[in-house]
């Protein structure tokens, strides 16, 4: 991205911060550093804080090369539904026109989450709380498969030729299994956040939780939320299956199994996206292909294992 069109993007973003403050900001600035790994944080959109002597918000301004997998509109209404629950930060303008969308700020002592944060069974129960109260929230306009999802992901790949892992036709085979057997116990449709990324958690010092980035969000399986949970949270399946049951109430193997499949979806998922923003994106300084490449050996271990298939026959 150029350097004139990185300054046009600020100066609209600036514009809809003084619609919401009254006034020129008296100070506009990136809270965050824009990472593609080892974390994937500030990617779909621009950051700024604005504030004026009497307010702080936060101006989100999309970037169009993740519109293969943001709908911005979208992903403003989950998060206005999500403010309106509690859940997220309060939607203060919405410039769906411009892919801008104004929150409240969650200054200090609030701060982001993190991996370490997931150690903390309060954390991990408050998150669980947030998400089954956005899941119980009106329908959302946009329904979604995460298996359909990959198939267009991987058919942009396969077009074009892009890089991915060596076993991506093994992979993408194994999840059409995965969606046949799923589909036919058949799924409640609720709204999710579809994003397990502990770094879109914001903590607050007394164990308050809020959720934000819901730029995936849509109504889908509600056990693709717990599966994208369950890979983030744990690193090895014993503990996941303790996970499971601390977010279900009990455990039950079929519906641990279903988890899991969306679990490792999610990696299949967030892998295709790095390759194509690898290949796509103007953004050059940032480690897509890293971060892509990773996901995969996450997804190689587990779905290249001999009870990967004992997965889809077990679901529930």
């Amino acid at each position: 991205m150029s350097d004139t069109e990185s300054k046009m993007r600020e100066e609209l973003a600036r514009s809809r911060a003084v619609e919401v403050l009254g006034s020129d900001p008296v100070r506009f600035e990136n809270p965050l550093t824009v990472l593609a790994s080892p974390a994937w944080r500030g990617i779909e959109g621009d950051i700024w804080r604005a504030s004026s002597n009497e307010q702080s918000i936060i101006i989100k301004h999309y970037h169009p090369d993740t519109s293969f997998y943001v709908e911005p509109g979208s992903a403003i209404e989950a998060a206005r539904q999500a403010g309106s629950l509690d859940v997220g930060p309060k939607v203060l303008r919405e410039c769906v026109g411009d892919g801008i969308v104004a929150f409240e700020n969650l200054s200090a002592p609030w701060r982001a989450g993190g991996l370490h944060d997931g150690v903390s069974s309060i954390l991990r129960a408050k998150v669980i709380e947030l998400k089954k109260t956005f899941q119980l929230g009106a329908k959302l306009q946009k329904n979604v498969s995460i298996f359909d999802e990959i198939e267009a992901l991987h058919a942009i790949c396969a077009s074009s030729g892009l890089p991915t892992h060596a076993d991506i036709a093994v992979f993408a085979s194994f999840f059409r299994d995965a969606k046949a057997k799923i589909w036919s116990l058949g799924r409640d449709l609720v709204p999710c956040h579809r994003d397990g990324n502990t770094a879109n958690i914001m903590v607050a010092p007394d164990h308050q939780v809020k959720l934000i980035d819901f730029d995936l969000a849509a109504n889908c399986d509600p056990f693709e939320d717990i599966g994208c949970h369950l890979v983030e949270y744990y690193e090895a399946e014993p503990e996941a299956r303790a996970g499971f049951e601390e977010w279900y109430g009990q455990f039950n193997e079929g519906l641990f199994q279903r988890s899991m499949l969306y679990g490792l979806a999610d990696d299949m998922r967030w892998g295709l996206i790095g390759a194509i923003m690898a290949a796509r994106s103007p953004r050059r300084a940032l480690e897509f292909s890293k971060y892509s490449a990773w996901r995969f050996i996450r997804l190689e271990m587990h779905a290249k294992n001999s009870h990967a298939n004992d997965r889809i026959r077990v679901a529930a």
